[in-house]
C-alpha cells in the first residue's frame, strides 16, 4: 500500500513537471514568433537585428526545454493554438500588423517576460534537479529582455506621459487580462489545450508551489517594472486589482 502511494505521488509529480515543460516550450515558441513578427514591424536596422537576436534566444530556450524533456522521458504537449497562448499571439499580432513597435515591446518584453522571469525563477527553486537549474538559468537570461525595454519605454513616456499612460493601460487590458485568466484559480476559459490531463494548477502542490504564489510574484515583478519605467504606482495597482482572479 505504501509503495502504491509513493508510485502515485511520483507519477503525479512527473505529470505536473511535464505540463510545466509543455507550457514553457509553448511560451518560448510564442515569444520566438512574436520577436520575429516584431522584426518585421520596425524600420530601425539595429532594433530589427536585436529583435531577430531575441527571437533566436527564445528558440534556444524552447530547444533547451525540449531536450531536457526528452532526457527525462517526458512527452510535452506543444500546441501553439492552445486557448490562452493563441489569444496572446493574436493580441501581439494586432499591434505588430499596425507596426506599433512600442505596443509590441510592452507586450513581449514587459508583460510576457515578467511572467516568464518570475515563474521560471519560482519553478527553478521548486524543482530540485537539473530541470530546476535550467528554469533558473533561463529566468536570468530573460531578465535581459526586460532591461532592454525599460530605457526605450522611459524615453517614449517622456515624450508624452499622458498618451503613453493611456497606451499602456489599453495594452494592459488587451494582454494582461489573458495572462490573468490563464493564472486564475480556475480555468475561466476552459482547458488550456496544453496540459495533458486536467489543469496543472490542481497538481502544483506536488512540487510545493501553487498558482496563487506564482501569479502574485509575476504580477509583483510586472508592477515593479512599470514603476521603473515611470508609470504611477497608484494607477497601475488599480489595474492589477481589476484583473480576473
Amino acid at each position: 500500500m505504501i509503495t502504491e502511494t509513493l508510485n502515485l505521488e511520483v507519477n503525479a509529480t512527473d505529470q505536473v513537471i511535464c505540463d510545466i515543460l509543455s507550457q514553457a516550450i509553448v511560451g518560448e515558441l510564442i515569444g520566438m514568433s512574436n520577436f520575429a513578427s516584431l522584426a518585421e514591424s520596425i524600420d530601425d536596422v539595429y532594433e530589427k537585428m536585436e529583435a531577430v537576436e531575441h527571437a533566436n534566444c527564445e528558440r534556444g530556450h524552447a530547444e533547451g526545454f525540449m531536450a531536457i524533456a526528452e532526457k527525462y522521458n517526458y512527452e510535452p504537449v506543444i500546441n501553439l493554438k492552445g486557448n490562452y497562448w493563441d489569444s496572446i499571439r493574436n493580441c501581439f499580432l494586432k499591434y505588430a500588423k499596425a507596426k506599433d513597435f512600442i505596443g509590441c515591446l510592452i507586450i513581449q518584453e514587459v508583460m510576457l517576460e515578467c511572467f516568464a522571469v518570475s515563474m521560471y525563477r519560482d519553478i527553478g527553486k521548486a524543482i530540485n534537479n537539473e530541470i530546476g537549474e535550467l528554469f533558473s538559468s533561463i529566468s536570468r537570461e530573460e531578465e535581459d529582455h526586460i532591461e532592454h525595454s525599460i530605457a526605450i519605454l522611459q524615453e517614449e513616456m517622456n515624450k508624452d506621459p499622458l498618451a503613453f499612460f493611456k497606451k499602456v493601460e489599453t495594452i494592459h487590458g488587451d494582454c494582461m487580462t489573458i495572462l490573468a485568466e490563464w493564472t486564475a484559480s480556475t480555468d475561466l476559459r476552459g482547458h488550456c489545450g496544453v496540459c495533458k490531463g486536467s489543469c496543472m494548477k490542481d497538481s502544483l502542490h506536488h512540487i510545493n508551489i501553487n498558482v496563487a504564489s506564482l501569479r502574485g510574484n509575476a504580477l509583483n515583478l510586472y508592477v515593479k517594472t512599470l514603476d521603473r519605467i515611470g508609470l504611477p504606482g497608484r494607477k497601475t495597482l488599480q489595474w492589477i486589482i481589476n484583473l480576473p482572479a
